[in-house]
């Protein structure tokens, strides 16, 4: 990647259009200060380029075969680095050399599972980190399971405990004390396609009188003895607030071979810790609905429509400056999709995607042409569009591509790779950050053997 410098730029007053503190000069936009001489604005600086190459490699080791019975060692670890003068500035966390993602060992046998180590639980509460443990028994006749975990909680999104070094960043916002998180979770299965599960899971500093969070979900769904009919269902509740965070039903139905109907509803409030300080504020929930059709017109042709709406409560806030006032509480969201695959060999497929709401409007078309030249090797060309709207911002940005992969499959591995071009064109404002740019991916991945049952 590889991006020019921003340098701080003067032009005289007298050279530019308009009044007020934002004037033009051509189609460059700048401010002014009443009183003084000149105007200024940011502008690339041609003489100065910073470039990086990131480079990541994720490597995984799954151990068994140990003469015990469903015992395994399992560890995830990631490598990164960057080369080039632009470093971390382009793509963060590059001066972090290795990060320890997953590590647990487990013992698992047909009625119950047990893991030491670091490990996640992924629920309708989202993706938590932990260093700690895990019990889960099974009854298979009635599809029951039910599990406690629990440990030292890590950071969301990062394998990192909160006081962490790497997170010195957020000073006076970084938690001063590790949490603890725990949780029970569990599922049944009464019947041939029918389920429910629940999960309660509470995180706590080390001082177990302060809660950083208290949460329930619940899911369930339904499907047909027919396969025709799919019906789901999910929430979850913040028992520290007393919110209702995200709830969705969808009903699916499936009116033959190649007409597939769907329906949903949808709600959504954002769910904050109490360790940070957005919880100090009253998070906006919204309301929608969403429609999907799918269509097979020929057996060669594939095509998915869907429509979603958003409606979006009262922010209870008011403003008597000029350009802070609301436009519309509505957001549509609309996406077309298509295939079309005449021979084994290779196919086309393409995409649009439009939403409209609040503040902005965005859409994206992408075209995409894949060639089957052996049954080991793959090649693939690609086209697209992004552009987007501000209308606070009153910008204008579009972002045009195009691209090219390979892949080729051999019996000791795989080797893939991908060069793309990105054109950054700010149409209002030429001083703007220019992100053109083109990257190249290079992956290799080696079998160093094979899991149980499974073939490379």
């Amino acid at each position: 990647m590889e991006a020019q410098t921003l340098v701080l730029d003067s032009v005289a007053v007298d050279q530019v259009t308009g009044s007020g503190p934002q004037r033009r000069y051509g189609d460059i936009l700048v401010t002014c200060t009443t009183g003084e001489d000149h105007c200024y604005f940011y502008s690339s600086d041609s003489d100065s380029k910073m470039s990086t190459a990131p480079a990541f490699v994720d490597a995984d080791l799954n151990v068994f075969g140990l003469g015990v019975e469903g015992l395994r060692f399992y560890a995830s670890a990631r490598f990164r680095s960057a080369f080039g003068s632009g470093g971390e500035q382009f793509w963060p966390r590059t001066d972090e050399d290795f990060e320890l993602v997953a590590a647990y060992a487990e013992l698992n046998r047909p009625m119950f599972r047990v893991r030491l180590g670091r490990d996640y639980q992924v629920s309708g509460l989202g993706f938590y980190g932990y260093d700690g443990g895990s019990l889960r028994f099974r009854y298979r006749p009635a599809r029951l399971e039910a599990e406690a975990y629990g440990g030292w909680g890590l950071e969301r999104g990062l394998p990192l405990r909160l006081t962490a070094d790497a997170l010195e960043s957020l000073g006076e916002f970084q938690p001063q004390e590790d949490n603890y998180l725990f949780g029970f979770r569990g599922s049944f299965g009464p019947y041939e396609g029918v389920s429910a599960a629940a999960i309660y899971q509470r995180e706590i500093l080390t001082d177990p009188k302060v809660i950083s969070s208290e949460r329930l979900g619940f899911e369930a769904s339904y499907r047909s003895p027919d396969s025709r009919w799919l019906i789901e269902g999910s929430a979850d509740y913040d028992m520290a607030t007393g919110w209702w965070g995200k709830g969705n039903a969808r009903v699916g139905w499936w009116a033959d071979r190649l007409v597939y109907l769907e329906g949903r509803l949808f709600r959504y409030r954002p769910i904050f810790s109490l360790q940070t300080i957005w919880v100090a504020f009253s998070p906006v929930s919204y309301w929608g609905w969403g429609v999907a059709a799918g269509l097979g017109p020929y057996k060669d042709v594939q095509v998915r429509l869907e429509l979603d709406r958003r409606d979006y409560g009262d922010t209870e806030a008011e403003s008597d400056v000029g350009p802070f006032f609301a436009t519309t509480d509505r957001l549509w969201r609309g996406r077309a999709w298509a295939r079309w695959q005449p021979k084994v060999k290779w196919g086309l497929e393409g995409s649009y995607w439009l939403e409209w709401g609040v503040g902005s409007a965005i859409s994206a078309g992408n075209l995409k042409f894949d060639y089957l030249l052996t049954p080991d090797l793959s090649l693939g060309a690609r086209v697209g569009a992004y552009d987007q709207s501000w209308e606070f911002r009153m910008g204008d940005s579009m972002i045009w591509n195009v691209g090219v992969d390979a892949r080729w499959r051999t019996r000791i591995g795989t080797v893939w790779g991908a060069v793309d071009g990105y054109r950054h064109d700010r149409k209002d404002d030429a001083a703007f950050d220019d992100w053109t740019q083109l990257r190249a991916v290079l992956g290799i991945s080696y079998y160093l053997g094979s899991e149980p049952g499974r073939t490379p």
